[in-house]
């Protein structure tokens, strides 16, 4: 048999102070699923950032945030530059068919430099940072970003 529930009733004060917590914790719900996606985009946005700073001072690219998580944090494009000319380009993420669960640095292995496609040899390109797109467009180093396209990505 289920437990049989008694409703006690409540005084003018008792039943104001439970509007008002209801209200509360009505307001706390609704706002609550933004603030955590807030979080999470800060999350993101610092994980891109640590491993950035981590490139820049010549640490290892390994491990990387995932390609979702940075297209999350708002770090959409990938700067890399070529081994032997130097050649500076941006990938953007959002655009690169590669699975979205895997770490940014995996895309090295397949980056391949388009100025040097006749050197027998093809050195894979150095990850240098996670940046975030520019509102006003792309910046001057994005121009050039059709000389390091990966050949196939599957």
């Amino acid at each position: 048999m289920s437990p049989r529930i008694i409703h006690l009733p409540l005084s003018g004060r008792d039943r104001r102070h439970y509007v008002r917590e209801l209200r509360l914790a009505e307001q706390a719900h609704r706002e609550l699923p933004g603030r955590v996606e807030e979080a999470y985009r800060a999350a993101h946005r610092l994980a891109c950032q640590e491993w950035s700073v981590r490139q820049f001072i010549g640490g290892p690219a390994e491990p990387s945030p995932r390609i979702a998580d940075a297209i999350a944090g708002g770090r959409e494009l990938l700067e890399v530059r070529c081994r032997r000319c130097s050649h500076e380009s941006l990938i953007d993420l959002t655009e690169v068919v590669w699975p979205r669960d895997k770490p940014v640095h995996t895309l090295a292995k397949v980056l391949r430099c388009q100025s040097c496609k006749d050197e027998r040899k093809k050195p894979q390109p150095d990850l240098v940072a996670l940046r975030p797109r520019h509102p006003e467009g792309d910046p001057p180093v994005a121009k050039r970003r059709a000389a390091l396209l990966p050949p196939l990505l599957i």
